[in-house]
């Protein structure tokens, strides 16, 4: 790593260190002032509490930057988009509220204001992200006048490249940039995602050793040998580059790998999904039965009035069930309004639905624009069928034609299914890539949380991309 860069990454942890630790005091300070002194809001507060307040918030302070250390906010190596670290921000700053809450009733003799305590939590988790917002854009625009991005090398030219390309071009904030790519199929001096081909890959000892400015390279490229894989890793060592492998060279699609030692010998397995332990699934249960008995009531009346569109738009029944594979490989009825003729499949077998679609009635098209059809679902959400957010189930026919193509995709059937999901925010519904779906699913299994459920459910209602 050049010199410059690597005194760049090492000053700016300190940097943020030093911003956020400001951004906090001036916001604790703006809240007492707002919310005791400002005349606003009626106050029981004497001159004399003052002093305690101030103290506590030096203690805050430092449980608030302990739990942004804890979240991964001062290492300068990670690649985090304004989303991502406004996520850890809100999280370490509800954290530490809980913690001074629950430090508050061993306080005797003194009564801290638990409104006092919502409210900071609400602005520091506000303010800090802003705060951060703008020192990213003032970083950025340093970076590019001293010319200090993080210049990285891709081995291999394929959709996972492509990808990466995508990204560091739309996340201008990390400062990444990558500057070639090393691939054994394109001509030397052609040009992939509009970057130069440098070479082969057996040529990347001797590219290192004359491109002192690169700080890192993947390796993306699909079908090398081990031993390939190994010199890759050595040679970049040795010039001290840093070395990061894409989860699809191992043709595992997407996975987190936990190491564990088994009589000595290193072993890699599939780390466990959060939903794996039963607080997460009781948490996300509680969820689901929540919000799927609440939007039943209150969408009741769409309900009423599009059964009665159903049912007087074409003959045949109202609802539409067709038999599902969902958690553990159990078949389900899935509901649905009926959106196409009685018996629309006869003459073709199961299909997928395609664009234009002859088999919908002039009705269901509208529905199936809107999502409308899917409404009925909420109700196999509150039986347990489904979850609110998850993996979308397939027809048993489906399932036994992808499970024999595509890697891992039955990993995707160990939570329950849902009515959106990860893969349907970023577009990826109805006759599309199932190996893409299938990468987004088994993403959302292994980092799920509660706060990404919400997150696809607020992102669900923005999607653009509908069912045919």
């Amino acid at each position: 790593m050049t010199p410059r860069r690597r005194k760049r990454d090492s000053f700016l942890p300190w940097v943020q260190l030093a911003v956020d630790a400001a951004s906090i005091h001036l916001l604790l300070r703006a809240c007492f002032w707002f919310r005791f002194s400002s005349q606003l809001f009626a106050s029981q507060l004497s001159p004399l509490d003052y002093p305690v307040y101030f103290r506590s918030f030096h203690f805050i302070l430092l449980v608030l930057i302990c739990f942004f250390r804890f979240y991964g906010l001062y290492r300068s190596s990670k690649f985090y988009s304004f989303a991502s670290e406004a996520l850890k921000i809100v999280k370490a700053v509800a954290v530490t509220i809980l913690v001074i809450m629950a430090l508050t009733f061993f306080i005797r003799g003194f009564s801290f204001s638990r409104t006092f305590l919502v409210m900071i939590g609400a602005v520091l988790a506000a303010g800090v992200s802003l705060a951060r917002y703008w020192l990213g854009l003032v970083i950025m625009v340093i970076d590019k006048k001293r010319g200090s991005f993080r210049n990285i090398v891709i081995i291999g030219c394929d959709e996972t490249s492509r990808k990466l390309v995508h990204y560091f071009r739309r996340s201008p904030r990390i400062s990444a940039r990558v500057v070639s790519f090393l691939d054994d199929t394109l001509a030397q001096g052609s040009r992939f995602e509009g970057v130069s081909v440098e070479g082969r890959v057996q040529t990347l000892p001797n590219y290192l050793k004359s491109r002192r400015e690169v700080h890192e390279v993947i390796l993306a490229a699909q079908g090398l040998s081990q031993e390939t894989v190994l010199r890759i890793i050595y040679e970049c060592e040795k010039e001290l580059v840093a070395f990061r492998w894409a989860t699809d060279v191992f043709g595992l699609i997407t996975a987190k790998m936990s190491m564990t030692y088994t009589g000595g010998v290193p072993v890699l397995s599939f780390t466990d999904s959060p939903l794996a332990d039963w607080e997460s699934r009781v948490l996300k249960r509680a969820m689901d039965m929540t919000l799927s008995l609440a939007a039943l009531f209150i969408l009741s009346p769409v309900f009423l009035i599009l059964a009665t569109l159903v049912k007087f738009s074409s003959p045949g029944p109202i609802f539409y069930g067709q038999r599902r594979i969902g958690e553990d490989g159990k078949q389900f009825v899935l509901l649905k309004f009926r959106t196409m003729g009685v018996n629309a499949e006869a003459a073709t077998g199961p299909v997928w639905a395609k664009e234009n679609d002859p088999r919908r009635t002039p009705l269901g098209a509208f529905l199936r624009s809107h999502n409308l059809d899917e409404l009925p679902q909420l109700w196999n959400v509150f039986k347990g069928d489904m979850s609110l957010v998850g993996p979308r189930p397939e027809r048993p026919v489906f399932v036994s034609q992808f499970k024999e193509n595509i890697p891992r995709y039955m990993a995707r059937h160990t939570i329950r299914s849902g009515i959106t999901g990860w893969a349907q925010v970023h577009g990826l519904r109805g006759n599309t890539s199932i190996e893409e779906r299938t990468k987004y699913d088994l993403y959302y299994i292994e980092n799920w949380s509660f706060w990404l459920d919400v997150k696809i459910l607020f992102m669900t209602f923005f999607a653009r991309h509908n069912a045919y």
